[in-house]
């Protein structure tokens, strides 16, 4: 057993390096099983194939994959009233995880220039998970001015592009340094602060 989970960390991580390298065009099952040093017939024994493979990688560093399937099942909970605290700390959590994990970073970037089949299903799921959250702040912001699906939309796509647009230039924008802790509480009081403003629009 100890083993088998050796030899698949060894093919997820061989994905990741050809990914950066190359590309998802560069992955192929020959190439991922040199880069790991093992028989290209582990690649169907533990993965049955080379896109499950890459999706293995995928999820394990895309912020929405890792949790999808706990935010699932706390969205299904919420109501308008406790969807607030909820949807603040999600994203609290996306920009903190996001800021630090260049490999998704990555992934966001790849998926933004190039068109991949497995990240079109994974932008499919992040999208399902968002509309299942945003689904339960619809009864609080009926009949409002506030269209937080508008407001959501903002919050999630500046954080990627603000991290995007600085990872090259020492991670400062509009004079907040991301990698100081004044810069990043600045932003992650912020968030909290939109989404409080918009409930409070709405009441």
């Amino acid at each position: 057993m100890k083993d088998r989970e050796q030899t698949k960390r060894k093919l997820i991580d061989a994905v990741g390096i050809i990914i950066k390298a190359k590309g998802f065009s560069g992955v192929r099952i020959s190439k991922v099983a040199r880069q790991a040093g093992v028989d290209r017939k582990l690649v169907y024994r533990y993965f049955g194939n080379l896109s499950n493979l890459t999706e293995a990688y995928v999820t394990e560093n895309d912020f929405w994959m890792l949790f999808a399937d706990q935010l699932k099942t706390v969205s299904k909970e919420l109501d308008a009233s406790s969807s607030q605290h909820f949807i603040t700390e999600t994203l609290q959590q996306l920009f903190t995880f996001f800021l630090k994990e260049q490999e998704m970073q990555n992934l966001l970037l790849m998926e933004l220039i190039g068109s991949n089949p497995i990240m079109r299903s994974i932008h499919n799921v992040r999208e399902t998970i968002g509309h299942e959250i945003l689904e339960r702040t619809d009864g609080h912001f009926k009949n409002s001015a506030i269209n937080f699906r508008a407001v959501a939309a903002l919050l999630v796509g500046g954080i990627y592009y603000m991290i995007l647009h600085t990872r090259k230039n020492g991670f400062h924008f509009a004079d907040l340094d991301l990698k100081s802790e004044e810069g990043t509480k600045a932003i992650i009081e912020t968030v909290a602060k939109i989404v409080e403003l918009s409930y409070s629009a709405a009441s």
